[in-house]
C-alpha cells in the first residue's frame, strides 16, 4: 500500500443498496445524482430546521457511496440517516475502512477528485496538496507532522468541518457550502431544505465564514467571537501554527471589519486572512 499516515479524526459511512442514491438525495443538500465514479461530492447531512449536522464527502465504491465523515459524529450521522430509511431498500453502516494522508503533491487541484488504486480510493481536495486514502488496510503512521500539514490546508483551502461542539449551530451557507458547490437549489426537497432555500432565495445569509490568525493556541470549536461585548461569530475550526493558530469561523456580516476577539480570559485579537475563494459582502 501507498505510504501513508494515520488520520485518527475521519472515519467512513457506507450506506449501500438499490435505493442508495436516491435516499442519499432526499437527505444531503447536494446533488447526489451528479456523482461519479472520479467525482468527490461535498455535501452536509441537516435537521428538519436546517442546521447543519454534519459535513461530508461522498465517493462511489464497489460496495456503495461512502462518507467521509468527523469521526467523532459517525455513530450520531449513522443514527440520524437510519431514522429516514422507512421502506427504502438501503443500509447504512459504519465502515471499517481506515483514512490516511498521502505525501505532498507538486500542485494544488482547484476542483475535488476520486479514483481508484486497487481497493483503495483517493481523494483530492480543492486548494489542497495532500491527498487522502481510504482503503482496508491500515496506513504506515510514517510522518507524525503530515496529519498537522494536511489539516492546515483543508482550514486554509476554506473548507468547513463539524464537531460535536457546532452540530446544529450552523445553516449550510454560513459555513459557505454554496460558495463551495456543496448545496443544489434546484433538485428538490431533502430534509432541511425549506430553510435553506429561503435563506437563499429571500437573501438573508448574514454571517459567513472567513479565516483568520490569532497568537494562542487553536480554540475549541464554538468558541466565541466578540467585538467590544458584543457576540459576533464562533469558532468552526482551528490548526495550530508556528506563531499561534489559525481558524475559520462564522461571522456577522455586519461585523467582519470591527476589531475582532476570541472570546477567552486572555481575548487574543484576530486578523482576517485570505480565502481562496471570495465570500463577497
Amino acid at each position: 500500500m501507498t505510504s501513508a499516515t494515520t488520520l485518527e479524526h475521519l472515519g467512513v459511512l457506507l450506506v449501500s443498496g438499490a435505493d442508495a442514491r436516491s435516499f442519499l438525495q432526499g437527505q444531503l443538500t447536494a446533488d447526489v445524482n451528479l456523482l461519479t465514479p472520479e467525482r468527490l461530492l461535498l455535501a452536509a447531512c441537516n435537521s428538519p430546521q436546517g442546521r447543519v449536522q454534519c459535513v461530508l464527502w461522498l465517493f462511489e465504491r464497489p460496495e456503495g457511496i461512502a462518507m467521509l465523515v468527523s469521526k467523532a459524529l459517525l455513530e450520531n450521522a449513522a443514527a440520524r440517516l437510519r431514522r429516514y430509511i422507512l421502506r427504502a431498500k438501503v443500509a447504512v453502516e459504519l465502515e471499517r475502512l481506515h483514512v490516511g494522508v498521502l505525501a505532498a503533491g507538486d500542485h494544488e487541484p482547484v476542483e475535488a477528485s476520486h479514483r481508484r488504486e486497487g481497493d483503495a480510493s483517493i481523494l483530492n481536495f480543492p486548494w489542497c496538496r495532500h491527498a487522502l486514502i481510504v482503503a482496508p488496510s491500515a496506513p504506515t503512521k510514517d510522518d507524525p507532522d503530515r496529519e498537522l500539514s494536511w489539516r492546515s490546508e483543508y482550514l486554509r483551502a476554506g473548507l468547513p468541518q463539524i464537531y460535536p461542539e457546532t452540530r446544529e449551530q450552523f445553516v449550510a451557507q454560513m459555513l459557505n457550502l454554496d460558495l463551495l458547490g456543496g448545496i443544489s437549489f434546484t433538485k428538490g426537497c431533502y430534509t432541511g431544505q425549506e430553510i435553506i432555500a429561503r435563506a437563499h432565495y429571500r437573501g438573508v445569509i448574514k454571517r459567513r465564514m472567513f479565516r483568520f490568525a490569532a497568537s494562542c493556541m487553536p480554540p475549541a470549536p464554538g468558541t466565541r467571537i466578540v467585538t467590544g461585548d458584543q457576540h459576533a461569530g464562533d469558532v468552526v475550526d482551528a490548526v495550530a501554527t508556528a506563531t499561534g493558530c489559525e481558524l475559520l469561523a462564522v461571522i456577522s456580516l455586519s461585523q467582519r471589519r470591527e476589531a475582532l476577539f476570541l472570546d477567552t480570559p486572555d481575548r487574543p485579537a484576530l486578523t482576517m486572512l485570505d480565502l481562496p475563494y471570495e465570500v463577497g459582502a
